[in-house]
């Protein structure tokens, strides 16, 4: 297990090799994929922050960052999103670069949406950080998808224990991640809190999804399919 002191996707480090850097077009029928998250100490200042008036595990803050991630849509640089409360990954469409001039602006328009998005929703600035990665066909960019979907579902004890215990200090109750290293102690803090990990909502174990249609509407997934189901969903328009 991954520290509890460190959060965020840390399954991207597969893809590594497919990271790109600079202002490039790619070759042809290469797909990129640009994944976005908040700083994770900006999204732990929120939840202390707001611990007061929200619910545990402040479900209104992980909706609107949703919604934030899945507005990239509106870019019309972007044919499907995968949202959740920790990150965004879109699939760039593939005409993007063309009509944008390169990768990094595409990156740089998406970067500075989702910004804006989440400044507006919630009334306050965070940081964000994202990465481009090149993927040499759309069948290993839907394996990045998939492998999104899954760190979040496995990461959800942990995940949202931490959120509760942030919120816990908010409220001027002791708490330290090094308490969370075991699932047993994670669950048992979200209960101690009246929260059952089995009742927590679809979307917040495997995300939501959305992607543009041929007609030019727009598809919403918040009941997102596992594995090649999911990876099914992972089209072009």
């Amino acid at each position: 297990m991954h520290s509890v002191e460190v959060q965020g996707n840390h399954t991207w480090g597969k893809f590594s090799a497919f990271r790109v850097l600079g202002d490039h077009e790619p070759m042809p029928g290469f797909r990129l994929v640009m994944q976005f998250a908040p700083r994770p100490e900006g999204v732990a200042r929120l939840l202390e922050m707001r611990a007061r008036a929200n619910d545990p595990l402040d479900s209104e803050l992980a909706r609107l960052t949703v919604r934030a991630g899945i507005g990239l849509l509106q870019s019309h640089n972007v044919s499907f999103a995968y949202a959740s409360a920790e990150e965004v990954v879109a699939l760039v469409r593939a005409d993007a670069v063309s009509r944008m001039g390169s990768s990094l602006a595409v990156y740089e328009q998406l970067l500075s949406m989702y910004s804006a998005r989440l400044a507006v929703l919630l009334g306050e600035e965070l940081v964000v950080h994202g990465h481009i990665f090149e993927f040499p066909d759309i069948g290993i960019a839907r394996r990045a998808f998939v492998s999104a979907q899954e760190w979040l579902e496995e990461a959800t004890p942990l995940r949202s224990s931490r959120r509760l215990g942030l919120q816990m200090r908010g409220l001027g109750q002791p708490f330290h991640p090094s308490s969370l290293e075991t699932v047993e102690a994670q669950a048992g803090l979200l209960r101690s809190a009246g929260i059952d990990l089995e009742t927590l909502p679809h979307w917040w174990w495997r995300g939501v999804a959305a992607r543009f249609r041929s007609d030019g509407g727009v598809e919403l997934y918040d009941d997102v399919p596992h594995g090649a189901d999911f990876a099914a969903l992972v089209s072009d328009v």
